[in-house]
Order: structure tokens, then sequence, then C-alpha cells
């Protein structure tokens, strides 16, 4: 009776602690899965954001439900956030983000941007120094923190903290306009100048720069040169103003063949190529015959520096309109481009065959035959533009 009694205690000792191992481990195996979970949405949202996708801040926030102790979803909904211009919500994320890892350089960066575009400058300026004293070559949180010193008035500060920008950061359009800027409020207006000039080189486009040269040429007596500036800056505002009109009728109306063909040409001379690129392709889209929605589009990806695909474009181009010299001469520039000075010879040739009264033609078939070291028949291209231009 004994034995059974033992037997009987170590039977239940047993079946307690089997389903003590058995709930951790479901216990373990949940936890485990909720991580994958998280790891899931948040893996997804990263990719999404990256590719542009509105879904990115609904993979993210999925993730921040499950697991709301890591500071990286924090930071990655911040920059969601900053995406669709919620800077209220931008500096919500961040401050937990911080709470969770204060040294988080992104996050603080990120934090004093948001807090720049609120407009509360003195927070912004704190923040944005912590980032730099962490990262001192942070180019972008230097930046923000020169702009944020111009709004409050510390223009000697903003000298100093934009110039060690555009060291780190040479082709920033935006860091040379401010450099201009802290040196105008200064009343340099000599030094303010190739800062001004130096980000109009960069965006010839950027009105707000030539607006600030013409005003530093007319402080210094510069007249003439000042008055330049300030009718291209005019011009620019008002090409500005009729881009943004056309995003918002292309945005309400996507069938709208002339104010799609208008914003993609616009968004040529505005030097802004991947918009055109898109806005081409959309015109095409709707309007498959049209070669001059092709020749845009061939055009957008050369300045783009993608010669193959305004090859291409070019090419089904001719299929649908083989008497065109315009397509053979741009399709001759794409192939100089691609190095391929063979076909270039060939294209131009077609252009100067279909249309020989152009001088532009044979100019640039004498140049791709100079190219050749065919001297004979790039001098004879040659003559003839002179010939046509007198």
């Amino acid at each position: 009776m004994m034995a059974l009694s033992a037997m009987k205690q170590m039977i239940s000792i047993f079946l307690f602690n089997f389903v003590l191992i058995y709930s951790f481990g479901v216990s373990q195996t949940n936890t485990e899965l909720q991580h994958l979970k998280y790891v899931e949405h948040l893996d997804q949202g990263i990719m999404l954001m990256f590719q542009g996708n509105t879904k990115a801040l609904d993979e993210l926030e999925k993730a921040l439900a499950i697991e709301s102790n890591h500071y990286e979803v924090h930071h990655y909904l911040s920059m969601a956030y900053e995406e669709d211009g919620r800077w209220n919500s931008v500096v919500s994320a961040t401050t937990k983000s911080l709470e969770l890892k204060s040294d988080n350089i992104e996050a603080l960066y990120s934090r004093g941007k948001a807090l720049f575009n609120l407009g509360k400058w003195e927070e912004a300026s704190k923040t944005l120094k912590k980032a730099v004293d962490y990262a001192p070559k942070h180019a972008r949180a230097l930046k923000t923190l020169g702009k944020t010193q111009i709004q409050r008035r510390q223009f000697v500060e903003a000298s100093s903290t934009l110039t060690k920008a555009s060291k780190l950061n040479p082709l920033s359009t935006i860091t040379w306009y401010h450099l201009g800027m802290a040196n105008l409020n200064q009343g340099n207006y000599k030094e303010a100048i190739p800062h001004f000039e130096k980000s109009i080189q960069l965006a010839p486009t950027f009105p707000q720069s030539h607006h600030g040269l013409g005003t530093a040429y007319l402080r210094i007596g510069e007249r003439e040169k000042g008055q330049v500036e300030m009718l291209q800056f005019q011009q620019l505002q008002k090409d500005a103003t009729e881009h943004e009109r056309l995003s918002r009728l292309t945005q309400a109306e996507p069938e709208n063949i002339e104010a799609l063909d208008e914003l993609a040409k616009l968004s040529m001379k505005r030097e802004n190529y991947p918009l055109a690129v898109k806005t081409f392709q959309r015109c095409i889209q709707l309007d498959p015959r049209n070669i001059s929605h092709y020749l845009g589009l061939s055009r957008a990806f050369m300045n783009l520096g993608h010669p193959i695909p305004s090859r291409d474009t070019l090419l089904h181009a001719i299929k649908l309109s083989p008497n065109q010299s315009i397509l053979y001469n741009t399709l001759g520039s794409a192939y100089v481009m691609m190095g391929d000075i063979s076909k270039a010879i060939q294209s131009f040739k077609t252009a100067v065959g279909l249309a020989p009264e152009i001088p532009f033609y044979h100019l640039n078939l004498a140049r791709v035959y100079e190219k050749a070291g065919n001297i004979k028949k790039a001098n004879e291209h040659y003559q003839a533009y002179e010939s046509l231009i007198e």
C-alpha cells in the first residue's frame, strides 16, 4: 500500500511538472510568434516606406501595437509621418524613440526638423545642437540648425554652422542659399554673392536664390545685374505657381491630357526630370500615338543620364512615325551618350536626309564624324551648317 501511495505521489508530481513545463513552452511559443509578427510588420512597413507606398504607415502601426518597447519602430514611424508632413506626430514618435535610446542621432535630427517646420525655433535649436554634439559631421543637422539660427536672427552663428554644412555637403542648394541669406542679413553683401551663385549653379530654377542674388547686387549698387536676377526670380515664381496649379488639376482630373502635357513640359523647363518622366509616361498611356510625348520622354531620360531607355522610347516612336527627322536626331544624341558613334552617325545622317534644311542636324553629324576621325565628312557638314545659318 505504501509503495502504491508513493507511486501515486510520484505520478502527481510528474503530471504537475509536465503541465508547468508545457504551459511555459506554450507561453514562450506565443511570445515568439508575436515577435515574429512584429518583425514581419516592421520589415514590410520599412520596405513599403522606401517604395513610397502609403500603406507603410499601417504596417508600422501594426508593429507598434504588438511591441512598443523598441526605439526602431518609433523612429521608422516618425519617418513615415514625415512623408505625410505630420510634424506633430513626428515629434511624438521621436520623443518615444529617444526615451528608449537617448543617443539616437537620426531621431534627434527628425525631431529637430519637425520642430523647425512647426515654427518652434528654440526647441528645434536645442534638439539639433544635441544631434550635432553626438555627430559633428551630420550635414543635414547642421543645415537645419543653420536655418533655425537664421529664424532666430542669430546670423553670425548661422554663418558658422552653414559653412560647416557646406564643407560636408557642397552639393546642397539649400545650404548655399541660406549661407547667402546669413551673410545678406549681416550686411555682408559681397560675401553673400558667391553663395547665391553657387546655389543657382546647383539648381538654376530655385527662385529664392535669384531673389537673394538680386538683392545683394542692388545693395552694392549693381542695378543692372540686380534687375536681371529679380526678373528671373519673377519668372521662376510664375512657373512655380503654374506648376502647382497643373499638379492640382491633374490630380483632380487624371485623364486631362492637355494639362498633363503642359505639366510634363513645364517640369522639363524647371529641370524636374523625374516628374517629367512620370508625366510623359502617363501622357503616352492616354495618347499612345502622339510622337511629341515620346520625344519629351526620351529627352527627360537623357537629362537623367539614362540613354538606354531614351533610345528604346525613340525606336518605338520611329515605328509609329518613321519620317520624323527630329526623332532620328534625338536618337543620335542617345547613341552618343551610349558611346556608339557608328549608330549615332547613321541616325544623324537619316535626320539630315529627311530635313537637310535644318542647320543643327548638320552640326551634330559633323561633330560625330569628327569623333570618328572622318575629317573630310566633318568639314562638309560644318560648311553646310555655316551656309544655312548665314
